[in-house]
């Protein structure tokens, strides 16, 4: 693959609508069921990335090493590797130098995944992973106001769900400091900073929105989705000192 700069600008706000991008095979795949859609990358096989992967049902994929450390969603299907089975809404962080064998199984699996943006100034566990709530559940729970579900916390970011109900109108998302990436699981919202930029987001659109400033700035969420919106977020981070390429 040759070096690509895409969507890499990271004090450039972006939007991706991953609908409308086109599902690429995967080189490195074992058995030719690997495909991918880019978001965000610069590099050439080795890269700083954000990308949708899905592995087709029984794939594998070459035991590697994270140079640059991982994180991923499963937003679809069940992950697994050496460290375990990941169902749907797992987040799982890689430390850099990990490594692992993907064995997909039956179900197929689709996860967004994260590379080389991790940072070797804050040492982290070799693995570590979170389990979110089901959507389903969610969606027949009581609670009709928005729900936060904290995941990984450090001095150089924070990453976090939230889950915004069917009806929700005009809640305030902070942008802080060094910015905010949403990638939505499920449902659709409408985002507004500003009266001038003004976003419908759908299931598994990916945005970044930077923030220079010493102070918070307000992102206002809609919803009227039947499913309402379910949001992973990571913030704070996007001046952090982190591996790249």
């Amino acid at each position: 693959m040759e070096w690509q700069e895409l969507n890499s600008d990271k004090t450039v706000m972006v939007h991706v609508d991953s609908d409308e991008l086109t599902w690429t095979k995967a080189s490195q795949a074992t058995k030719g069921g690997v495909w991918r859609k880019m978001l965000e990358r610069k590099g050439a096989e080795v890269a700083r990335a954000t990308t949708i992967v899905r592995f087709d049902p029984h794939q594998e994929f070459p035991r590697h090493t994270h140079h640059g450390g991982e994180e991923f969603i499963v937003v679809a299907g069940t992950w697994h590797d050496d460290y375990g089975a990941f169902p749907a809404y797992s987040y799982v962080r890689n430390y850099i130098g990990s490594n692992h064998t993907p064995k997909i199984k039956e179900d197929g699996c689709t996860i967004l995944v994260k590379l080389r943006q991790m940072s070797k100034t804050r040492e982290e566990p070799e693995t570590s992973s979170w389990s979110l709530p089901a959507l389903v559940d969610l969606k027949m729970g009581k609670e009709r106001d928005v729900q936060k579900f904290p995941l990984f916390s450090s001095p150089l970011e924070r990453t976090y769900a939230l889950y915004f109900p069917k009806g929700t109108m005009d809640k305030i998302l902070p942008i802080p400091p060094h910015g905010l990436e949403m990638f939505l699981l499920a449902g659709c919202i409408k985002s507004e900073l500003g009266k001038a930029t003004s976003r419908i987001h759908t299931k598994w659109s990916w945005s970044r929105f930077p923030n220079d400033t010493a102070a918070p700035q307000k992102l206002f969420i809609s919803t009227d989705h039947e499913d309402g919106a379910y949001a992973w977020i990571k913030e704070g981070h996007l001046d952090s000192d982190e591996v790249g390429v």
